[in-house]
């Protein structure tokens, strides 16, 4: 996951002490401390009830402060006689949502019932319809270094160092959100495992100051997120 820099902007930002045995692998990750351990650092979000969010990682520097694993994608397709759609990627298990746009008037309606993913191969839609799919998918070395450039030298200093920069006021733009929800009908951010952030139907603590103010598009694949 990442943060799309030229859309983020945040005005109240700083470092936190990371929690010991705790590792911070991504930027654009949601950071939390938990209410049995105020003091001991922040750490990635667990999805639980004990998480209290405190801001998004950032640590970008002179090179990529992680080696990304994850990026996503959002593609469009006119669905053929067979029902059949193969994406460009291999998306990870659980992390594919499907929006069929050919309601009249446009209204995108989520795909559920009757769908089957294998490998990159989405099943089970109505021929002639036009989806939009998003999903998450591992990278490569070289995808990697395309997307977001050489890893920093030694890696992350803040990992030896034991701090980790955050945001926690403004406007952020992160990857680290779940790419099987319907985000267009999304009414609150919510904390989830990893450092992910989902929507109303989440388990996870709700970021009380969060205000969704962008979709993840084909242009722009991250999730725009306003903290007042």
């Amino acid at each position: 996951m990442s943060i799309y820099a030229p859309l983020t902007h945040g005005p109240i930002s700083g470092e936190f002490a990371v929690a010991p045995g705790a590792m911070i692998t991504e930027e654009g990750q949601a950071l939390v401390r938990t209410n049995t351990n105020q003091t001991a650092g922040v750490l990635p979000s667990t999805g639980e009830a004990s998480d209290i969010f405190v801001g998004f990682a950032l640590a970008h520097t002179v090179g990529a402060a992680f080696e990304e694993p994850f990026h996503n994608a959002i593609e469009t397709y006119v669905v053929p006689a067979d029902g059949k759609v193969t994406l460009i990627k291999t998306p990870i298990a659980g992390q594919v949502g499907i929006m069929d746009m050919s309601v009249v008037p446009p209204a995108p309606v989520p795909v559920t019932g009757g769908v089957t993913v294998t490998g990159n191969v989405i099943s089970g839609l109505t021929a002639g319809d036009t989806v939009v799919v998003t999903y998450k998918y591992a990278l490569t070395v070289y995808e990697r270094t395309a997307l977001f450039g050489n890893a920093q030298p030694g890696g992350y200093v803040g990992n030896y160092v034991d701090q980790v920069g955050y945001i926690s006021k403004g406007q952020i733009f992160t990857s680290a959100f779940d790419a099987s929800v319907n985000w267009l009908a999304a009414t609150q951010v919510k904390l989830a495992a990893n450092g992910q952030v989902t929507d109303q139907n989440g388990t996870g603590n709700v970021i009380a100051n969060a205000t969704i103010t962008a979709v993840p598009s084909s242009q722009v694949p991250y999730l725009g997120i306003f903290l007042s």
